[in-house]
Order: structure tokens, then sequence, then C-alpha cells
């Protein structure tokens, strides 16, 4: 018996929808990984062809300007499951946690927290940045989920709690073409 004969068109949308988050769910989190091993290539393969990326104070518009973002010494090495690769250890850790995915159709919004961690000389690991992304994505015709914007928040200093400050700074040196590439 398959799925479709188990279930009415009120389970069937129910199905569809947690697929769907499980989905963006795994692009999540292959975000965060391809992160930690420096992997541009397959990061830029997550994000539509003109997605935008705002980390701190930065736009970066388009797959080819994403890419260009993470590639530095060491992007795209091989990964950890290539022979002799096994023991190499990340620079650091890219953790996500406490996805809210939101499913309306062919496009999605999910607000995920993270923290990055590095381990310091004494070999302790401490956390260098805390905040949240916040992305819109697409469903694209083949069905695959991708990011069409994603934007980084930093948690707030003390006493800029529920401000924009950090981004309200960038804001202020960027010239009207960059603000009118923004998505907000």
């Amino acid at each position: 018996m398959t799925i479709d004969a188990m279930t009415s068109p009120s389970d069937e949308s129910q199905l569809r929808q947690w697929v769907d988050k499980l989905a963006i769910r795994e692009v999540l989190e292959r975000y965060m990984r391809y992160n930690d091993d420096l992997a541009a290539d397959k990061i830029a393969e997550l994000f539509d062809d003109d997605a935008r990326f705002q980390v701190m104070g930065q736009v970066h518009v388009g797959r080819d300007a994403i890419r260009a973002f993470f590639t530095r010494e060491g992007a795209n090495a091989p990964a950890w499951t290539e022979p002799g690769e096994l023991f190499k250890q990340p620079e650091w850790i890219h953790v996500s946690s406490n996805p809210v995915i939101d499913v309306d159709g062919g496009t999605a919004t999910a607000e995920t927290d993270f923290v990055v961690l590095r381990r310091n000389d004494e070999g302790r690991a401490r956390p260098v940045l805390i905040g949240r992304y916040r992305d819109r994505l697409r469903r694209r015709d083949d069905g695959r989920w991708v990011i069409v914007t994603r934007t980084g928040v930093s948690a707030a200093r003390p006493g800029e709690e529920r401000t924009d400050a950090e981004w309200a700074q960038t804001l202020e040196q960027m010239s009207p073409s960059e603000r009118a590439q923004l998505r907000t």
C-alpha cells in the first residue's frame, strides 16, 4: 500500500509540509558543515542564483559573490570522507539549533540560532560568535530547496538588546546603491 492510499488530502498536506521542513533543515545544517569544511563551492550551491547573503555588515549578491566570500586559503579541500582526510581537524565548529521553519507552498522562512566555537591555545573550546540566521527559501522547479536570502544577526551587546545597532552603523556607511541591495 502506498502513502497516498493510506492518507487523506489533509494528511497528505501535513506530510508534504514535514518533508519540506526536513529538506530545509538539511540545507541549513549542510551550510554549517560546509562552512566548517571551507567548502565554498558546496555552500554556493545551497543558494539561489540571485541570492542575497547579508552578514557582518556586508551584502553579497549572487551565487558567484557568495562563493567568493567563502573562498580563502584551504577552501574546497578534500572532504573528510576522502582517503587520508579522516583525522584532519576543522579550524572551528559552527553549531546551529532551535530552527523555526514556516513553509507556505513553494516558499519558506527559517530562523536558526548559531554559535561558532574555536579552541584556544590551551585546547579549550570557546564561543567566538553567537547569533541568529534569518532565511528566506524557495523550492526550485526540480524540488530542491535553496536559500534566497540569508541574514546574519549577532547577539546584542549589553545595552543594545532589541535594537538594530549593529546593522545601523553599517547602513550609515553604505552608499544608497549598496543599501538598495539589502533585502529586509
